[in-house]
Parts: C-alpha cells; sequence; structure tokens
C-alpha cells in the first residue's frame, strides 16, 4: 500500500467513532429533554451525521493546525519563556472550577504532578482548535438567526407567532396574514439541513480536543532549542494505533449510516451495536462512566476558554497515560494490523500504564467528549434562542 494510501486508510479508520460520539451527544440531548426544538432540527438530518462529523478530515483538511493544540512543559521545544506566575499554573482544582459539568479525564489526572508545571501551547506549531470552536458555534447561531421558515420563527418573541396543533396531530402556525410584515421572520438564507451539518461538523473539533495526543507536543516533530534540529519523542504510529484500536470499540460503519430504510433505533444503534469486546462502557447498566441526566445550561467562560481548558486537561492525560522516560520507540509494537494482540498480552508496551490504563482512560475520553459536544451544541442553540 502506498504511503497516501495508508494515510487515507489511517484516517477513515476513525469515522465510525465520530459519527458515534455526535449520534450519543444527540441522544443525551434527547433523553435530557431540555431543548426538543434542537433535537428536532437534528433527528431530520440523521442521514447527514456520518458525512457531517467527518467534514474536517475529507473536506476542510484542515487537520495540521484546526484538530490540534498541542502543548508541552519543556523549554527546549516551547523555546519561548515558559510562564513562572503562579497564576497561569492551573491545578486540577483550577481546572475543576474553570469547568462545568462531570469530568472524568480531570478525575483521571487529579493530583498528577504536571499540572503543577507551567505548560502552553508550541508558539508557532501548536494549532488553533479552541478557535475554530468558537468560531464554528457563533456561526451556528448566526445561521439559525438567517435561517430559513419555520427555524426563524423560534426567534421570534414570545407571543408574536401562536402555534397550535391541527387535526392531525402537526403543529401550524396562525395568524400570519394578519400580522404586519414587519413582524414575521424573513431571512431564508440557510436551510435547516446546514444547520444541522454544521452541528455535526464542530463535534469533529471538540471530540479532537479530547483526544490526549492532539494537545501534546511530542507526537508531533519540533525543533529543540538546543539541537537546532527537528526531534519526535513519540513513535509516530502510536497516534493512528490508539484511533484504530478504538475505532474497533464502536457499531459498524453499515449500523452508523443512517438512512430511510434503517429500522433500528438510536437506542439500538448506540448501545445495543457495540461490538463484542468493547471496551467502551458508558452505557452499561451500573456503569461508573455513565453520562449526566441533563446538559449543562451554561459554561463558565466562552467556548474558546472551555477548549483551552478542556485541552489543558487532555494535555495532562497524555502525559499521565504515556509517561515521559520511557523508550516508546522501543517499546512499540513493530507490526501493523496486530494491535489488539498486543494490548491483549500486554507486549511492547514496557511500564505496563499503557495497557493498564486503556480501558479506563478510553472510557473517561469518550465520556467527556459526548458530554461537551451536547454541552456546545446547547450553547450555540441558546445563543439563537435567547
Amino acid at each position: 500500500m502506498c504511503e497516501r494510501s495508508r494515510r487515507l486508510y489511517d484516517d477513515c479508520m476513525k469515522q465510525r467513532a465520530h459519527a458515534w460520539v455526535a449520534l450519543r451527544a444527540l441522544k443525551m440531548v434527547d433523553d435530557w429533554g431540555g431543548a426538543p426544538e434542537l433535537t428536532e432540527l437534528l433527528s431530520y438530518y440523521l442521514s447527514d451525521v456520518w458525512d457531517g462529523a467527518w467534514l474536517p478530515d475529507i473536506r476542510i483538511v484542515d487537520m495540521g493546525y484546526g484538530h490540534i493544540f498541542k502543548m508541552d512543559s519543556d523549554p527546549e521545544f516551547i523555546y519561548q519563556k515558559l510562564p513562572e506566575e503562579l497564576w497561569y499554573i492551573k491545578s486540577d482544582k483550577d481546572l475543576a472550577s474553570l469547568l462545568v459539568g462531570n469530568r472524568l479525564c480531570l478525575e483521571y489526572v487529579k493530583g498528577f504532578e504536571e499540572l503543577a508545571q507551567p505548560y502552553r501551547t508550541h508558539p508557532v506549531e501548536g494549532g488553533h482548535l479552541p478557535n475554530r470552536v468558537i468560531a464554528l458555534s457563533h456561526t451556528i447561531g448566526d445561521m439559525l438567526k438567517m435561517s430559513d421558515f419555520p427555524l426563524a420563527a423560534y426567534a421570534q418573541k414570545k407571543g408574536q407567532v401562536k402555534r397550535v396543533r391541527n387535526a392531525s396531530g402537526s403543529m401550524t402556525i396562525l395568524d400570519l396574514s394578519s400580522r404586519a410584515i414587519k413582524d414575521l421572520s424573513s431571512s431564508p438564507n440557510f436551510s435547516a439541513r446546514q444547520i444541522a451539518l454544521m452541528f455535526f461538523l464542530i463535534s469533529h473539533y471538540i471530540c479532537d480536543a479530547h483526544m490526549p495526543l492532539h494537545c501534546d507536543l511530542r507526537d508531533m516533530s519540533a525543533r529543540s532549542e538546543k539541537t537546532s534540529k527537528k526531534e519526535r519523542r513519540l513513535p509516530e504510529s502510536l497516534h493512528p494505533w490508539i484511533e484504530e484500536y478504538w475505532e474497533k470499540c464502536f457499531p459498524a460503519k453499515e449500523d452508523l449510516i443512517l438512512t430511510d430504510y434503517t429500522e433500528e433505533t438510536l437506542d439500538e444503534i448506540l448501545v445495543k451495536k457495540m461490538p463484542e469486546g468493547s471496551i467502551i462502557e458508558i452505557d452499561k447498566d451500573g456503569s461508573n462512566y455513565a453520562l449526566s441526566e441533563k446538559v449543562e445550561s451554561r459554561l463558565k467562560g466562552d467556548e474558546w476558554t472551555e477548549m483551552v481548558y478542556t485541552t489543558r486537561v487532555s494535555y495532562a492525560v497524555a502525559r499521565k497515560w504515556i509517561p515521559k522516560g520511557a523508550d516508546w520507540f522501543s517499546l512499540m509494537p513493530k507490526e501493523n494490523g496486530d494491535f489488539e494482540g498486543h494490548i491483549s498480552r500486554g507486549e511492547g508496551f514496557g511500564d505496563g500504564r499503557f495497557v493498564e490504563d486503556l480501558k479506563h482512560a478510553s472510557n473517561c475520553i469518550f465520556h467527556d467528549a459526548v458530554e461537551s459536544i451536547a454541552r456546545i451544541w446547547y450553547t450555540s442553540w441558546r445563543r439563537f434562542t435567547e
């Protein structure tokens, strides 16, 4: 297989996970019941989730900067003076006060010594994922305000438009002809499908913020101030191997591409269609990784700060799960295609922490990713409705 085909193959290995996370976030919003119109909008376009949540990789193609926010605490690779001010160092207690909701990844790194160090994004190659998320979130709100009818009716002041249920049970808007034209919603610029696609698209970036190696500078070649050469401190294969392993823990592609002929419910697809042996236990009865029953209605800051502090947690997860000091180049399995075998046998991962923490860290990551997507979706929606 040529190198370009190999890269495309590796990229496609992640599509099941992204589609599942977006759909699971939708189910969470629906189960919560606090935003029925948002659930209604997204449910009309379930057939677009598979491609929509994958557009940043296949159409936008901004992986080198839009999907990452890479940090380091090593001044040799940041080579700009690391801040020494105590306010810049964020402990797990600090991060808990800055982030709303139940963060299992934060629990995972509780008391971890890396959180006592000043660390920052690389000034040139660190990426700008938080910028992408806040820009897209505001864009969604703007698109909703400039949307086709009937979405624009949600933005009307309470009492302006009367909605009643007709004989067939559907909702009908009455008395439009008796109202001043200036009071009616008029801005048919964006279709409901376009807006739904933007919701699915932003889920990709939010999910990537929770992948630890998207936030760890060791996962890319960075120039060392000491040697003036670019160095890579983790094997290039580690990141795609983790995602390939995750990919096989989610429902098959044919189960996640939803069409008019799909007879299963979302509950059945997202819970019962999980493959045998999946380590993801978010929906397992009595699970310690169960999702919250409600979507937090208010962020502590805006979407930018939400993603900055989320990626700081992800960075700490990377440093704890894949610790410094080990010779990962010699410890990693040498052959592609047998990642599961190495995991099950504990081979090739010398200090044992990676294998021991695989299930727990993975469940924390996907729990937090689903809740974060639901939270920011609702933030975008609320900006429109309020």
